[in-house]
């Protein structure tokens, strides 16, 4: 879709609203892109904090307020409408990228694990091997992924550009999707990035890979691989303290975390494990995720979760030719155990119980 047809689609939304809600007056249409975004989105709760139109903003005019869970304005707008056209909130863009069914459209499905050891790793750590291939081969300069401050576990975005630095970062973060962020510092020095997020920011990159906003465009340009994990909520920054306080113990304490069936499994650092209830942390899920109906990152070139998945293995989804490619290299070096198997109708489920959760 065109950048003139995507302006005139969210025109027609924003006509839309004003209808519901006359009080807004014909103020509304001379609002800024930013101004646009605030009263669409983050008025509304709907901000998934993915941190793209942050990035992609040539003006650096905003900021993330994680107090409020979505950017604010410091800077004047130069009004290129470059936040617009990332936005994964906004119905008029995702609208006519994600497909309807669960899984989206894809190549290939099966299980893996990497045949390397990392102690952190994640349902076998998968992600991990192909982003080493990926690096090691020259294939990227540098990977965007979530790493993790062992001191008070919150997680933070890092760029990594040696392997030999990723097994810091594996495992899974649950309470922040902040991986955009530094997205603009990594393609001042970098001509290829791989990207690890959850489906709203590859939400983002998808929409960028469509645009033909000079921003946007000149980032997507620079992503050569978008790995996506499955999803299906991620929570705020509270998350942690909470985990902490309900265990009794300290931050530091904590090793590593994984969620599924229901609860959230803890590792402490002395070997021993405890287990707390979704339903104990349910209000401190993010509330942009209400809004999300992609669980497994459809609009990645290779998708990667535990549901469905083999035990210690993880699904593995590979969308595109340069997804594939990139799995392929990493089995034929050696870093990847490969099987068949995936329960497809498991993620179904689970995929069609996100949609139920947010009554969509």
């Amino acid at each position: 879709m065109s950048e003139r047809s995507l302006t005139m689609e969210r025109s027609a939304e924003t006509a839309a609203d004003l209808k519901a809600d006359p009080q807004r007056g014909n103020a509304e249409l001379l609002l800024s892109p930013i101004g646009e975004l605030e009263k669409l989105v983050w008025q509304r709760y709907a901000c998934s904090g993915c941190r793209a139109c942050i990035s992609i903003c040539p003006a650096g005019a905003l900021e993330y307020d994680i107090g409020q869970n979505h950017p604010h304005q410091i800077l004047p707008c130069v009004d290129c409408r470059a936040c617009l056209e990332v936005c994964p909130r906004l119905l008029a863009n995702v609208r006519h990228l994600l497909s309807s069914q669960i899984l989206g459209n894809y190549m290939v499905i099966m299980n893996a694990r990497s045949k390397m050891d990392y102690a952190r790793a994640q349902n076998g750590g998968a992600t991990t091997a192909l982003l080493t291939a990926a690096l090691d081969e020259d294939l990227i300069d540098c990977a965007l992924v979530m790493g993790l401050d062992p001191w008070s576990h919150e997680p933070y975005p890092r760029i990594v550009h040696d392997s030999k630095d990723l097994k810091k970062c594996a495992g899974s973060r649950y309470s922040s999707n902040a991986i955009l962020e530094p997205m603009k510092d990594s393609i001042k020095n970098a001509k290829n990035i791989a990207l690890v997020g959850t489906p709203c920011s590859v939400q983002a990159i998808g929409l960028m890979r469509e645009s033909s906003n000079e921003f946007a465009a000149r980032f997507a340009q620079r992503v050569r691989f978008v790995i996506g994990l499955f999803c299906f909520e991620a929570y705020e920054g509270t998350l942690i303290p909470e985990i902490s306080r309900l265990l009794g113990t300290q931050p530091w304490y904590l090793h590593k975390m994984n969620i599924g069936e229901g609860k959230i499994s803890v590792k402490l650092r002395d070997g021993s494990h405890r287990s707390i209830s979704l339903r104990d942390l349910a209000e401190h899920v993010k509330p942009g995720c209400k809004g999300c109906e992609d669980f497994t990152a459809k609009l990645s070139d290779i998708s990667i979760g535990s549901t469905g998945s083999a035990p210690g293995m993880s699904t593995v989804i590979l969308r595109t030719p340069e997804g594939k490619g990139l799995f392929d290299i990493a089995n034929e070096m050696g870093f990847l155990e490969v099987a068949d198997g995936v329960d497809i109708e498991a993620i179904e489920k689970t995929g069609r119980l996100k949609l139920k959760k947010d009554g969509i």
